[in-house]
């Protein structure tokens, strides 16, 4: 698979007795098995700390690299690091992102729906993401000052999920809307760490401050649920990091504990420790620490889960029976801890901060399923807590962006709906590549039809330089071309020359100038939009910024009634998801082509435009 071999450590095979102290209620010391696949690392970059990881819908493994170690905060003199993005099948580094001079260091990642990877910094106290089809990033300021925003999920509606470490609260930012929500716990020093998100769209998170112990649930109905580890707090408890098991269970590591933890949700009861269980893994050195990090769970339900003082990658079953199975890291004191993450070939990611690798380990032979024994999911009846207080929508502080709004439509149909999968047109029935000369008008497209709508009417339209040109406007303009159909694409290129009140897009079944299907860019967003005897609505948006004299190339497609668009910098691998997919009846009919907005001096410039069907 194009992995080098790096140094692998011999497998570990024996059962170290605990101290009975250690039995817990309901903890259990458990066996260990031999470790069959071997963990393999490589170098991401000397002093650049490797945090957290997230994977991608192509695959590749994205890692945040702040280049200091957060204890829990870093120098206000350290670089704001990087983010990097690997291959998983060949370890090569595909792109190095170094964060903005007036940005903080990313510790933990997540990647939405439409690509963008978004990253809490606790000492900028803002949420921050990367367009990485753009190279651009956005940050936002937390509400709460010196809140500490640390690990990151997001939900299934797209809300950006995350803890605020130096503070008792976590909280989630909208990108429809730009708005922040925060959710306090009860302890006003419970300091959260870890947060996911389950199938029911459920946030949990992790209380780490050994004085509570607790764990978090903040419902989809907006209720915050608490449940103990212990009946009592206990020294050293620290839950950690967290993840959701195929059963619908929720796992998290125990810093200083050096266990595991599950929460079995079917028999869990608010303000108790019913349904937990803790687990104990024996220790492969015995003058070492223990602190229980990172922990993720395959496809297969089994958790893996890192202890950084031990340095060691471990597995257990999610069932909660059978043995423990260990990895030494295989650099030596490397400090495997909150990047372990399991990849969709079940392949285990680590990062070795000190020792600023990047680690896997692969299963050949892949883990039968773990069965599950639990319903998915099962959620604890609500229980009243008169002491819980209300979340509420806190509007955003500090810097504000361009409105991010909703890349589906009302429709609620997310991008790459596996409802209708419309078939790819190939046949093209318009096209032109510009290659004129100069001349007034856009006269007749290299296929040899003549342009319509605007294109050989109005004097803002011209060729020059082997570019379509349009310029000296004051309105919208159109620019037609091919047959009259029902389904079919347009996939053009072009730049403008400012974005200040303008546009720039591609129409389909357009019958004229205030009856048409649009899909534009506008500096801040993709727009799909529709206009009916001259009245405007949207039909999805999609937050992407654009900048002015860049060539941009934007696909719009329409297939029955389901329109969809995406836009990537010309140059650049084409998206392989739509970033607005929507749905609408109004029209059955009309032509392609394209459609702008020119005014304030703006100049457009078109490279190349075709129209296919199928």
């Amino acid at each position: 698979m194009g992995r080098r071999k790096i140094w692998v450590y011999g497998l570990i095979s024996f059962v170290i007795a605990l101290m009975s102290a250690m039995l817990t209620i309901g903890a259990y010391i458990l066996p260990v098995e031999a470790a069959t696949p071997a963990a393999t690392d490589f170098s991401v970059q000397a002093g650049t700390d490797p945090w957290g990881t997230a994977f991608d819908q192509t695959g590749h493994i994205w890692v945040a690299l702040p280049g200091c170690d957060p204890t829990p905060t870093c120098s206000t003199a350290t670089p704001p690091g990087k983010i990097n993005v690997y291959d998983t099948k060949t370890d090569a580094l595909l792109h190095s992102y170094t964060l903005p001079a007036n940005y903080a260091q990313a510790l933990f990642l997540a990647v939405d729906a439409q690509g963008n990877v978004w990253f809490p910094m606790p000492l900028a106290n803002a949420i921050g993401v990367l367009h990485p089809q753009t190279g651009l990033y956005q940050q936002w300021q937390v509400p709460t000052a010196g809140a500490g925003p640390w690990d990151v999920a997001i939900d299934t509606q797209g809300k950006v999920w995350f803890t605020e470490h130096y503070s008792n609260k976590i909280g989630s930012f909208d990108p429809k809307t730009q708005k922040f929500t925060e959710v306090a716990t009860p302890a006003v020093n419970s300091v959260p760490y870890g947060i996911t998100v389950d199938a029911a769209n459920n946030i949990w998170f992790t209380e780490n401050n050994d004085a509570v112990g607790l764990i978090g649930e903040y419902t989809a109905h907006g209720q915050l649920l608490e449940y103990k580890v212990r009946a009592t707090p206990a020294s050293g408890l620290t839950p950690h990091l967290i993840a959701v098991d195929p059963a619908g269970n929720i796992w998290w590591s125990e810093g200083f504990a050096g266990m595991i933890g599950r929460l079995r949700v079917s028999v869990a009861q608010p303000g108790t420790n019913n349904g937990i269980t803790e687990y104990v893994y024996p220790r492969t050195c015995q003058v070492c620490g223990v602190h229980t990090s990172g922990i993720s769970v395959d496809h297969n339900g089994v958790v893996w889960f890192a202890d950084s003082l031990q340095n060691t990658i471990g597995s257990f079953p999610s069932t909660g029976t059978g043995s423990f199975t260990l990895y030494n890291s295989p650099t030596a004191n490397s400090h495997v801890h909150d990047g372990v993450n399991v990849d969709p070939q079940d392949t285990i990611w680590f990062t070795e901060e000190f020792g600023n690798n990047l680690g896997y380990i692969s299963q050949t032979v892949p883990q039968p399923p773990v069965p599950v024994n639990d319903p998915v999911p099962t959620k604890t009846p609500p229980v009243t807590n008169p002491g819980e207080p209300p979340a509420s929508p806190t509007p955003t502080g500090g810097h504000i962006h361009p409105t991010p709004v909703p890349p589906t439509g009302p429709s609620g149909s997310g991008s790459g709906s596996k409802d209708h999968v419309p078939p790819i047109p190939t046949r093209i029935i318009a096209e032109d590549t510009f290659q004129h000369h100069n001349q007034l008008f856009w006269g007749r497209a290299s296929d040899g039809h003549a342009w319509a709508g605007d294109a050989n009417t109005s004097n803002t339209f011209s060729m020059f330089a082997q570019r379509g040109i349009v310029s000296h406007g004051g309105t919208n303009y159109s620019a037609v071309l091919g047959p009259r159909l029902a389904d079919a694409e347009v996939v053009f290129s072009g730049s403008i020359s400012n974005f200040k009140d303008t546009n720039l897009g591609a129409v389909l079944r357009w019958s004229d100038g205030n009856d048409w299907y649009k899909a534009y860019i506008d500096g801040n967003n993709l727009v799909v939009q529709k206009k009916v005897h001259g009245v405007a609505t949207i039909l999805g948006r999609y937050m992407f910024i654009a900048s002015a004299h860049h060539t941009y190339t934007l696909r719009f497609r329409i297939d029955g009634n389901i329109l969809q668009a995406r836009v990537w910098s010309t140059g650049s691998p084409e998206p392989f998801h739509w970033f607005v997919t929507t749905t609408d009846n109004t029209f059955h009919s009309g032509f392609c082509g394209l459609r702008m907005l020119i005014q304030n001096g703006a100049v457009a410039n078109i490279t190349s435009f075709k129209a296919l069907a199928e």
